[in-house]
C-alpha cells in the first residue's frame, strides 16, 4: 500500500478560463481516462439519493501503475452529496489499482450519465 504516499484533494472551479485550459492536455488523455474510469467503476460505491446532475473532474497522475496524485474538482460549489462522493470517487481510483498500461497524468470527467452508463457495462 502506499497509501501515505499519495496526495488527495478536492478543490472548487468557479473560474472557467481554468478549464478552458484544461480541455486541450484533456483530448491528448482521453484513452487513458477511459481506461481509469472504467476501472475505477469496479470499486466505486457512490452515496444513496444521488442529485439528478453532478459533474466532478479528476485529474490523476499515475506513476508505477498507482495514483501518485489525485485532485477532484468542481466546476461550481459542490453540495453536501458531491463533498462525500469525492473522497469516495478518490478511494475507488486507489482501490482499482494497477494502472499498468497508464503512466503519467490524466484528466477525466465523472458524471451521473457516466456512471449510470459504465455501471450497466
Amino acid at each position: 500500500m502506499h497509501s501515505l504516499t499519495k496526495t488527495f484533494h478536492y478543490s472548487v472551479f468557479i473560474a472557467s478560463v481554468v478549464l478552458a485550459m484544461n480541455v486541450t492536455t484533456a483530448l491528448a488523455s482521453e484513452d487513458s481516462g477511459n481506461i481509469i474510469f472504467n476501472q475505477m467503476l469496479k470499486c466505486l460505491k457512490l452515496p444513496a439519493d444521488a442529485p439528478s446532475a453532478y459533474s466532478f473532474m479528476v485529474v490523476a497522475v499515475i506513476k508505477d501503475g498507482s495514483a501518485d496524485f489525485l485532485s477532484i474538482n468542481f466546476r461550481t460549489p459542490p453540495s453536501e452529496w458531491e463533498k462525500t462522493a469525492a473522497p469516495l470517487i478518490a478511494d475507488a481510483i486507489t482501490q482499482c489499482e494497477p494502472y499498468s498500461s497508464i503512466s503519467g497524468r490524466t484528466e477525466f470527467a465523472v458524471t451521473r450519465e457516466l456512471v449510470e452508463a459504465g455501471s450497466k457495462n
